[in-house]
């Protein structure tokens, strides 16, 4: 038996692109036998609790519907609402990894890019965070208790540490079989044939 193909993926919450690339990765688990590991990244490190105002060239680009970002989230039938403010993701950077521990990765951030992206909700909150604990069966309790005793603060800072001493300065970047990186959402015919280059055993 063949063992599954790993694709690594670095993603921080706030980026949108980040949210079309995983409807690109759900693609490839339908197609594919894969392994899923998805990796932290701070886009803005420097963001407090309170969140940052989104700069204004930004905003006014998020909300022009010929935005390519729109196009493809709106071809893969994602829903985006449109931000004003940046919020901080350490908290949901280590709610996630709590996650991991839980065999609960996948599903958990998921919902926590859907919460964000598509239902407006706010990824410092721990209404949030519990919410998203409690959709995929997670403890919330336990989550929210291992993030505030700073248990995975530290494992956050050495994943995004190590990332950074890779090479990886943008998100989504993806890692097909520790082989071939693909930086940005690609269309899904470049992480199609990159999977059969790899030999990837069809589903």
């Amino acid at each position: 038996m063949s063992e599954p193909i790993t694709v690594r993926v670095w993603s921080d919450f706030v980026c949108p692109w980040c949210y079309v690339g995983l409807q690109e990765v759900k693609k490839l688990q339908r197609d594919f036998d894969i392994h899923v590991d998805w990796r932290p990244f701070f886009l803005r490190p420097e963001t407090p609790p309170e969140g940052l105002p989104l700069p204004a060239h930004i905003r006014e680009k998020m909300k022009d519907p010929n935005n390519p970002l729109k196009q493809r989230a709106a071809a893969a039938g994602l829903k985006m609402v449109d931000r004003d403010v940046i919020p901080s993701t350490r908290r949901a950077h280590q709610a996630t990894e709590y996650a991991r521990t839980q065999d609960k990765l996948e599903p958990f951030h998921a919902a926590l890019l859907r919460r964000y992206w598509s239902e407006g909700q706010d990824l410092w909150q721990w209404e949030t965070l519990r919410g998203a604990a409690e959709e995929v069966g997670l403890d919330a309790d336990a989550l929210q208790r291992a993030v505030e005793e700073g248990r995975f603060e530290q494992v956050v800072e050495d994943l995004v540490s190590e990332a950074r001493a890779m090479g990886v300065n943008a998100v989504p970047t993806f890692v097909l079989g520790d082989r071939y990186g693909i930086q940005g959402a690609q269309d899904y015919a470049v992480f199609k044939q990159a999977m059969e280059k790899l030999g990837a055993k069809p589903r």
